[in-house]
């Protein structure tokens, strides 16, 4: 935001401040001023007078003038604008003086003829060209005849002046009117702000009606005035203007503009003899086409809110009025229209027919002061009355205007608290002062009447950083938090998250980290633990990451399938990540494993991954995480599986819970994949994580010797052979310590759906040395146990 050190100083004394050290006051309370520059170039500069104008004699476009530059001192100047004459007052740049770039004025000869000097436009003067008017451009500019000849004309015309650029942050919006940044400059400076005088005018009989037919629109005022002469603004207001970034047009735009620079509030004015009904109704549902006072047309749609005149669109709200209705050379009757309109519907319509004017920001930025509508119909009436030789003023017509009255408390303890400092409350009491905010003191507790323009102050907090940024932020000492001392650790879910990723490395896996995203059709692959439909991306990049995954297994086989297609064989991965469905999320851990997993070459050793291995994985992570084989079993998967291979494949099931599988990949899955001879893991560790395991308990070395019997069973081959051992140490009164497997026979000798299954068990007790009848009555309990629950007996 461009800021004018010289329309500043109207509502709050300022010209005694350097504008360096005003900018630097002004960056200390919040208002971040980026940049600063002169409005005007030229220094040496004086306003002549052309006393005499000839045309060149060896030119067909210049002229020789006679100036004088200061009282009874005539120079020479060589002029080549068509429109200098003789009895001007001009600007006279004297030789020496500096327009900007480098560009310095000296004495000269032009064709024979000595010029000491040059007479300026205003385009030379290092205004924005875009600003300026075509004649300011082709041609010198033309002073009035009461100009002091001799005194310096960017004095004299307003142009010497400091612009400052401040960028404010999106909460301080109310400071686009200049009437609140002065508020903020006159707290800074401990001065009063200048507001100008506003006389309330007007008769009744306008005829004029407002409606307001949508809940985007919470206020709509019109005033009436006639008998207006729409003509050029007078100097100061279009140096106002340029100023602050804005051409000047005529008086009648050049006045709506300074207005909403002054307060904040865009303004439109109608012609009024342009309205058959005199009647203004704010309403949507417009869905045709209108052409706007850029001479554009535009397609209106139902959700545009829409000042409708004789039942056509008189003005696209906030955003730019319609052809129709507008202002021009002829006009004599205006209606001056102020409103507030819903920002983000005006942001939307501006942002579609990219019309992102001045007036829509105000409105989508919330610049508005809706509870000073009514002083800002009388300020524009005031305005046209002045200088647009306004005959007649009536009164104004509107919605209801009611702005309830907003207050927030604060305390010097809460200041303090929040702050870390010691202010004290006659310090507080003082900010606010300077704020102009009026407030009620009891104790040390302030309630505060919050300005109707301050819409970014709501509570306590808000106050605090009023007085924080008033007070001075390099007047807060710097102070450590005060905290208790906390042990930097790990959680437990943590710690067993940490001592598997260190488990699975010792045991020569790779840990790797893939996309949480993948495709539709991959989405559903290798999924065991959630029954809810993934979660699908609003705006994915692509068709192949735009859902979240729920299974980790299909990432590491495109992991695989990368390495297989490079010749690399034996990969053995891990990935430990989340997984996702609607309103479900696990953390899984996923292993694979493919080709040879350990081995010595120079012995002829291989081991090839398989599904014992990744049991094995299972076993060993399971140990760690202190889960007792008896508190968890394997269960074949279905024989139609669709993902694991239902021959080589097993649930791993907790209390009847799925929490993980093992085995190998389906042929088809592998296929689909493009891999081979893959075996894979997948955990569900929010389940497994949370269960609870008993504390590690640490006994001696057993004294007393062990002794190791063999027995070999026969069973139906559908019997799982683990289950068989787990029931031999359960049912053996504690004495068998282990029963580990050695042999699976199927074949000659055994019965056809049989197999013989060869067991080592050991037997201790850890109090005496054991005899001969105690294990053989324990083996008589093991084999009646066996035979009742899986129908196994002794081999013959």
């Amino acid at each position: 935001m461009e800021v004018s050190l010289n329309l500043l100083n109207k509502y709050v004394k300022i010209d005694d401040q350097d504008p360096k050290e005003l900018a630097d006051k002004i960056t200390s309370i919040g208002l971040e001023v980026e940049g600063m520059h002169s409005l005007a170039n030229g220094n040496n500069m004086t306003i002549g007078y052309v006393k005499e104008c000839i045309d060149h004699p060896d030119s067909d476009h210049l002229h020789v003038c006679q100036v004088e530059v200061r009282p009874g001192e005539v120079t020479q100047i060589v002029c080549g604008a068509p429109n200098v004459a003789a009895g001007q007052k001009v600007i006279v740049a004297n030789p020496g003086c500096d327009l900007g770039e480098g560009f310095v004025i000296k004495q000269s000869t032009i064709r024979g003829q000595e010029s000491n000097g040059m007479i300026c436009s205003m385009a030379e003067l290092g205004l924005d060209q875009r600003l300026l008017s075509p004649e300011d451009k082709d041609g010198i500019h033309v002073l009035d005849e009461n100009a002091p000849v001799g005194e310096d004309p960017l004095e004299y015309l307003g142009l010497k002046d400091t612009i400052l650029d401040i960028g404010l942050t999106p909460n301080r919006s109310d400071c686009m009117a200049l009437t609140s940044l002065a508020y903020e400059v006159a707290a800074v400076l401990k001065r009063d702000v200048n507001l100008p005088e506003i006389k309330e005018k007007g008769t009744p009989g306008s005829n004029i009606e407002v409606k307001v037919e949508t809940e985007l629109c919470p206020f709509f005022g019109a005033k009436l005035v006639k008998g207006v002469t729409t003509k050029e603004s007078p100097a100061w207001l279009k140096t106002a203007l340029l100023a602050s970034g804005i051409k000047p047009i005529n008086n009648i735009v050049d006045i709506s503009n300074y207005v909403m620079l002054e307060t904040g509030q865009p303004i439109h004015m109608y012609d009024y003899d342009k309205l058959t009904k005199k009647e203004f109704v704010v309403k949507t549902g417009f869905e045709e086409k209108a052409i706007l006072l850029d001479g554009e047309e535009y397609k209106l749609e139902p959700n545009d809110i829409i000042v409708s005149t004789d039942n056509g669109v008189g003005c696209v709200a906030g955003v730019m009025g319609a052809d129709s209705t507008k202002i021009d050379e002829n006009t004599q009757n205006i209606v001056i229209e102020v409103a507030t309109f819903d920002g983000p519907s005006l942001r939307e319509t501006a942002r579609r027919l990219n019309l992102l004017t001045d007036a829509s920001q105000h409105y989508i930025k919330g610049a508005l002061n809706t509870a000073n509508s009514l002083n800002i119909l009388e300020r524009c009436a005031n305005l046209l009355e002045e200088l647009a030789d306004a005959k007649e003023i009536y009164e104004t017509v509107s919605t209801t205007l009611y702005i309830e009255d907003k207050y927030v408390s604060v305390s010097t303890q809460q200041v303090n608290g929040l702050l870390g400092t010691n202010i004290q409350t006659n310090e507080i009491a003082e900010i606010f002062n300077s704020l102009k905010f009026k407030y009620e003191l009891k104790e040390d507790t302030f309630n505060v009447k919050i300005p109707t323009y301050r819409n970014d102050i709501t509570m306590a907090a808000d106050l605090i950083e009023e007085v924080v940024r008033m007070y001075g932020f390099d007047n807060i000492p710097s102070t450590l938090p005060e905290m208790s001392m906390t042990i930097g650790k790990r959680t437990e879910i943590q710690e067993k998250k940490h001592m598997m990723k260190v488990l699975l490395k010792d045991l020569g896996l790779h840990e790797t980290l893939t996309y949480s995203l993948t495709s539709p059709s991959l989405v559903h692959d290798f999924n065991i633990f959630h029954d809810q439909e993934p979660v699908k991306l609003a705006m994915p990049l692509g068709e192949e990451r735009s859902v979240t995954r729920q299974s980790i297994i299909g990432s590491l086989l495109q992991v695989i399938n990368y390495n297989q297609s490079r010749n690399m064989k034996d990969v053995h991965l891990y990935e430990l990540s989340t997984t996702y469905s609607k309103g479900v999320e696990l953390q899984n851990l996923a292993i694979a494993c493919t080709g040879e997993y350990h081995g010595l070459s120079f012995k002829q050793i291989s081991y090839k991954a398989d599904y014992y291995l990744a049991k094995g994985f299972v076993e060993t992570i399971f140990e760690r995480l202190g889960i007792n084989e008896s508190r968890y079993r394997l269960e074949r998967v279905e024989s139609d599986n669709e993902s694991f291979h239902p021959g080589r494949s097993a649930y791993i099931k907790v209390q009847n819970e799925v929490v993980g599988v093992v085995g190998q990949v389906h042929p088809l899955m592998e296929k689909k994949y493009d891999v081979k001879d893959v075996y894979v893991v997948e955990l569900n560790l929010s389940a497994l994580l949370n269960i609870k395991t008993g504390k590690v308990k640490y006994q001696p070395i057993p004294q007393y010797p062990s002794v190791s019997r063999d027995i070999a069973l026969v069973m139906d081959e559908s019997v799982p052979a683990n289950d068989v051992c787990q029931k031999i140490i359960k049912s053996s009164n504690k004495l068998v310590k282990f029963a580990n497997i050695f042999d699976v026979y199927v074949g000659e000798h055994v019965e056809a759906g049989k197999k013989s299954v060869a067991i080592n068990l050991t037997f201790q007790d850890e109090k005496k040395t054991l005899e001969e009848k105690e294990i053989n009555a324990a083996m008589e309990k093991i084999l009646k146990a066996v035979e009742k629950d899986f129908g196994a007996v002794l081999r013959g």
